[in-house]
This record gives structure tokens, C-alpha cells and sequence, in this order.
């Protein structure tokens, strides 16, 4: 009790924190202060805080310097090339400054420069925690020196010179070329104005052909012009110049590529040319490229189909950059491609209802990129239906495809016996030269519902007797539903006058439907509704005239099932509220006749014709043929065969004669057998 302890704790700590730190205490407010004091001493690795790179002329003196922070303080040292650098009298200067107890500044001083001074120092510092290391550079100024490297004669006038410079640190401000011609002594100056300052290589020019010359080249710079630099030999120019022009030839074509071959220059040329340069034109662009490859073809790619091209070739020398004249143009047109897709692919399906004829028409317009000359166009036909079988489970098939193939100046087509209630697809593609089908464009329609075919024989009645009524059995055969959902089956009823038969009645869809009471008035005759059923009754016989209305369930489905769907056509009923459907009892002393109507969903609608008017209680007898009657029949058709096989054998005996005759006359002994 009664001692109290306080720690100061110092982070990130930097040169400012360095110094005396005074602890007080005191008990109370009025009592006495007690001080403890405490020193803080910040020690550091080296850290170089600045650098300076020098510069001088050869023969004299350059400084450089380097200044490090760090405590203990650094101890500093030079390197040059990995060696450390000691003083010399004669050639290194080495002073430090001490700025503070933390801070030191070194200078070394380079005495009599020479070339081997000049490059990159290392100034590095070291105390007792690490090091660390600056980078120093010391440029060494002098006049350019010029080593020529290589000289070869690219003609009977020109030699090519290539030289390496060294300059000193100092841009290149131009350069002396001096030539001595054969065996003369006297050096002539070359036109230096001609040689960019920035070149290592020059094409000289307008010498004599075949003749020897000596080179030697300077450089100049700010600081003086160098020592000149002589070529150690001789060279001569040639004594003929290396022109050659090829014969160009296309190799091979494809859609998008064209080969381009060329001769081999002859014998004493070929060291002269190093490379080709090969061009292109399409008409609007020109491309060039240089091939290196040593094999005389290039391959165009990438090219576009159909088109043509014109195409060069110059030999030229790697030395002088010049290029012979042109080959003569070469022609060359790549092969048709594929082409693009047709446009505007349109398809309508179309029907005739009096026919029951269905058919495709297809039309489009020529592809916009052909790629080539259309020679035909390839149009296929595929379809797909959904539709009820005979056991009203869904059923979807693919009808048979098709396929047809229209010459290039037709823009359309015809698919002639379709099947109704079917989802039409056309595909066409345009074929070039390359004998391939090019991109499809495809289009869609759907051909409409169709009541179902044979409607003209499917219908048959009858009169029998029943309950002491005479009534109609009307037999309902099962409808095919292939060519669209039968929403309901119709039995129109018509009650004949006196003398009319159904060569006097109007066409189904004219005449006139009112109900049952109105056709079976004292002397009226009309046609009535007896019966609306689905397709629950195919298959069977349903009885008319029994006063009795099936009453099927479900037909409202298709609003043109029901009673009055065809306003137009049905006059008003009478009495207000009397059934629109009603299969009343029938007339003995009146002729009836009748047809039926399939109605399909959306509405289409097929008729019978008018069946076989019939009085009710006249029964047809059955008129089945008698067994007399079979056994002459077959009597008959045996003694046909008799007949025929008397017929053949009379023929083949002729035959028979005849040749043995032809035989005796050309002397050849024949037999038939």
C-alpha cells in the first residue's frame, strides 16, 4: 500500500521522440511533488536520404555523393564493379561530413576521367542493425568513337556500310564518310548530310561498277568529332546488278485462300535477294507483306469468297531495302463459299374447301451475301400434327418430309397433297458452286381444320319397327379426327311435302332449319334438328323419330353446336319456349330424308349429302344373292379360265410352226421345246 507505479509507452517511434521524459508525483493537492527523470535514445538502421550523379570530360574530374541517416551513424563506403574503392592520390577523393549525430554525407571524387569510369556506383552504408545501399551514376564524356562493322556490295553502285558507335553519353550530331576508289591514295568525302545521326547503316551510292573501294567513317558529338575508323579491306562493287523479276503462278485456290508461287532467281543472284515482297489488291485495298520463308510460295488467306484479287511479287535485298520491279499481275478468284441464308422466307398454308386440296406456297428473295453464284436453292418441308386416334387419346406424328429443288432464278416454290391440322415448317438454303448448302433460313404456318374426308358415303338409315312406332335408325360411323377435334355431330331432319323429293330441296347450307312443331304442321315441311351427339355415339346407331332427344353432354364447347349456331338459317321458333332440339315422333304418310353435319373445332363445319329419302314403316328387303346364284357365278369365271388356257396353247403351237418354217429356209435345224 502506498506505492503507485505509472509506464509510458512510446509507438511508431521517430527521431522527434529522442530526449529527456520527467515522471512527477505528488500526494494530494498540497503536497510535495516528487520528479524522476528518464532518457530516450532512438537508434536506426541506415536509410539513404539523397543522392547525387556526376558528370565530366575525359582527362578531368567528376564528383559524386551520398547521404545516409541512421544511428549509430553509418559507416560509408564506394563500389565500383563489386570492388570497393579505396583513396589514391592520383585518381579517388573520398570525404565524409558528419551533418549530426545521426546524419552523415560522403563525396567521392574520380580524378583524371577515363572511359572505364564512366558506368553505375554503389554508395553503402552500414551500422551495427543493417545497411543500406544508393545508386549512383557517373557519365563520362567524349567524342563519338564509329567501328565498321560490315560493308557488301548490293549493286554495281551501291555498298551497303554497317557500323556500331559508341558515343559517351553525348547524341550523335552526324557523321564523316570518306572513300578511297581503287588503287588511288586520295580520301574523298562522301555527302554526310545524307546519313541521319540516329542510323547505324547507310546504302552508299553512285559509285562504279565493279571497281574496289576503302571506307573509313567518324562520328561527331558536342564534345568533338572522333577518330576515324577504317574498314579492313577492300570491297568492290559487282559488275552486274541483281534485277530479277519473277514469273508468278497461282498454286491452288480454295473459298478463302489463294496460293501464289514464283520461280528461283538464277544462280548468282540468290545471295543477292533475302526476302519477297508480295501484294495484294481486291480492288479497293492494296496489302503487302514480306515473306521470309525460304520456299517460293505464299499462301493469301482469310480471303472473301467468290472475289477477285490481283497479285505481285518483288525479289528484294535485305541490305539495302530496294526491291526489283514488280512481277507481272496475276489473277486470281477465290471459289464460290457457302452462301449467306435466302431473305425474306414466307410460307402460307392454304386450303380449297370444295376440293378438300392443301397446299404450300413458299417464296423469299436472293441471300444478300451469296458468296458466290447461286446455282439452285434446296428447300425442305417438314410438318407435325396433334390430333385424337380412334381410342380419343392424343396422338402427335411427324408427316413425311419433303424436299425440293428450285433453279437459281425462282424465288418460290409449291407443296401440293398436305394434310389439313398440320403445323408446317420450310427450311431453304441457296447452293453455290461449292456444291454445298449454304445457311438455312427457315418460316412457319398451319394448316387450318378440315371436317373429316369421306363424309359423302359415311352416313346410312333405315326404317324398323319399335314400341309400334316406326322410327329411323341412322348408323354413325367412326370419324376419323385427324384433320381437327370434332366438337359435335348434327342430325338434320326434313320433312318432305307431298311429291318433293331431295332433287327439290336446296343445298345443305341454304335451306332454311326451323324446329320439329313447325315441320310436322297439318300441311308443313321443313327441316328440324333431331339430334345434337359427340363423339361418344360413333361407332353406333342412334334412333330418329322415337320422341326421345339424346341430349348429349358437352357439346356448348363449340358455340357453332349449339341449336341455333346458324342465326341466319333458322327462321323463328313457334310457340315461344318450344324445344330447338326435338326428335319427335314421325309421319307415317310423309317422305323423310336427312344429312348430317360434323362440326370441327373453330367453327368448320362438313356436310353429308342428303340421304336416301324414306317413308317410315317401308322396310327393304334383304336382297342377298341365293346359293343358285353363287354356284353359276363360279361355274361362270371356271370356264373363263378354260377359255384362256385353249387360247394359249393354240398360240404356242402357231409359234411353234412358224419357226421350224423360218429354220428349213435358212437351212438351220431348230426345235422348239
Amino acid at each position: 500500500e502506498g506505492v503507485v507505479s505509472s509506464q509510458l509507452v512510446v509507438s511508431d517511434i521517430s527521431w522527434e521522440d529522442e530526449g529527456g521524459y520527467s515522471c512527477r508525483a505528488r500526494d494530494g493537492n498540497e503536497g510535495r511533488i516528487e520528479k524522476n527523470k528518464a532518457t530516450i535514445a532512438v537508434q536506426a538502421k541506415p536509410v539513404n536520404v539523397g543522392k547525387e550523379s556526376g558528370s565530366g570530360n575525359v582527362s578531368q574530374t567528376l564528383e559524386l555523393s551520398c547521404q545516409f541517416e541512421g544511428k549509430p551513424l553509418p559507416i560509408v563506403s564506394w563500389l565500383l564493379h563489386g570492388k570497393v574503392i579505396t583513396e589514391d592520390p592520383e585518381k579517388y577523393e573520398i570525404t565524409e561530413d558528419n551533418i549530426s549525430d545521426k546524419t552523415v554525407n560522403s563525396l567521392l571524387k574520380i580524378l583524371n576521367l577515363e572511359h572505364k569510369d564512366n558506368g553505375t556506383y554503389l554508395c553503402h552504408g552500414k551500422n551495427a542493425h543493417n545497411s543500406d545501399t544508393a545508386i549512383v551514376d557517373a557519365f563520362v564524356f567524349d567524342s563519338p568513337a564509329v567501328q565498321v562493322d560490315h560493308i557488301v556490295a548490293v549493286s554495281s553502285t551501291k555498298l551497303f556500310i554497317n557500323w556500331t558507335v559508341t558515343s559517351w553519353n553525348l547524341p550523335v550530331t552526324g557523321y564523316i564518310l570518306s572513300f578511297r576508289e581503287g588503287d588511288t591514295n586520295a580520301w574523298k568525302y562522301h555527302m554526310v548530310s545524307q546519313i541521319n545521326a540516329g542510323s547505324t547503316s547507310y546504302l552508299m551510292a553512285n559509285l562504279s561498277a565493279n571497281t574496289p573501294y576503302t571506307i573509313k567513317m567518324a562520328a561527331k558529338n558536342d564534345h568533338g568529332t572522333g577518330e576515324f575508323n577504317t574498314y579492313h579491306a577492300s570491297v568492290n562493287t559487282l559488275d552486274f546488278d541483281p534485277i530479277f523479276i519473277p514469273e508468278v503462278s497461282i498454286k491452288g485456290i480454295t473459298k478463302n485462300s489463294i496460293s501464289v508461287g514464283w520461280n528461283d532467281p538464277p544462280e548468282k543472284f540468290k545471295e543477292h535477294i533475302h526476302f519477297y515482297r508480295a501484294s495484294k489488291d481486291d480492288g479497293e485495298h492494296v496489302t503487302e507483306v514480306l515473306h521470309t520463308l525460304p520456299y517460293p510460295l505464299h499462301l493469301w488467306g482469310e480471303l472473301k469468297s467468290a472475289s477477285s484479287y490481283k497479285f505481285t511479287v518483288s525479289a528484294c535485298n535485305e541490305y539495302s531495302g530496294e526491291c526489283s520491279p514488280p512481277s507481272e499481275v496475276m489473277p486470281g478468284k477465290t471459289y464460290d463459299g457457302l452462301s449467306g441464308p435466302p431473305a425474306d422466307v414466307v410460307m402460307s398454308c392454304r386450303s380449297d374447301n370444295i376440293s378438300d386440296f392443301h397446299w404450300v406456297d413458299v417464296k423469299w428473295q436472293d441471300p444478300q451475301n451469296p458468296n458466290g453464284n447461286i446455282e439452285f436453292y434446296n428447300i425442305e418441308l417438314t410438318g407435325r400434327a396433334r390430333y385424337y386416334d380412334d381410342k380419343r387419346k392424343m396422338k402427335v406424328i411427324n408427316v413425311d418430309s419433303q424436299t425440293k429443288t428450285e433453279d437459281s432464278n425462282s424465288i418460290m416454290t409449291r407443296f401440293d397433297f398436305l394434310e389439313a391440322n398440320t403445323n408446317y415448317s420450310v427450311r431453304v438454303c441457296a447452293v453455290t458452286g461449292s456444291k454445298e448448302c449454304g445457311a438455312w433460313r427457315a418460316a412457319t404456318c398451319s394448316m387450318p381444320v378440315m371436317p373429316p374426308a369421306g363424309l359423302a358415303q359415311a352416313f346410312t338409315w333405315y326404317s324398323v319397327e319399335k314400341d309400334e312406332k316406326n322410327i329411323f335408325k341412322l348408323s354413325i360411323p367412326r370419324l376419323s379426327e385427324r384433320n381437327g377435334e370434332i366438337c359435335c355431330i348434327k342430325v338434320i331432319v326434313v320433312r318432305l311435302s307431298s311429291g318433293q323429293s331431295a332433287k327439290d330441296l336446296p343445298s345443305q347450307t341454304e335451306i332454311p332449319i326451323t324446329n320439329y312443331a313447325a315441320a310436322h304442321s297439318a300441311e308443313g315441311s321443313g327441316a328440324y334438328v333431331a339430334e345434337i351427339i359427340t363423339t361418344v355415339y360413333m361407332g353406333r346407331e342412334i334412333e330418329i323419330g322415337d320422341g326421345k332427344s339424346i341430349g348429349a353432354i358437352g357439346v356448348a364447347r363449340c358455340s357453332a353446336c349449339l341449336p341455333y349456331g346458324r342465326d341466319k338459317r333458322f327462321t323463328d321458333p313457334e310457340p315461344e319456349g318450344a324445344n330447338k332440339v326435338e326428335d319427335g315422333f314421325l309421319d307415317d304418310s310423309r317422305n323423310y330424308t336427312s344429312f348430317v353435319e360434323v362440326v370441327v373445332e373453330g367453327g368448320v363445319i362438313g356436310r353429308s349429302p342428303y340421304l336416301e329419302p324414306k317413308r317410315p314403316g317401308v322396310v327393304v328387303k334383304d336382297i342377298s344373292p341365293s346359293p343358285n346364284t353363287v354356284l353359276v357365278s363360279v361355274l361362270g369365271i371356271l370356264a373363263g379360265l378354260v377359255l384362256v388356257a385353249l387360247i394359249l396353247m393354240v398360240v404356242l403351237l402357231m409359234l411353234r410352226r412358224y419357226s421350224k418354217q423360218v429354220a428349213a429356209q435358212q437351212g438351220v435345224e431348230m426345235d422348239l421345246k
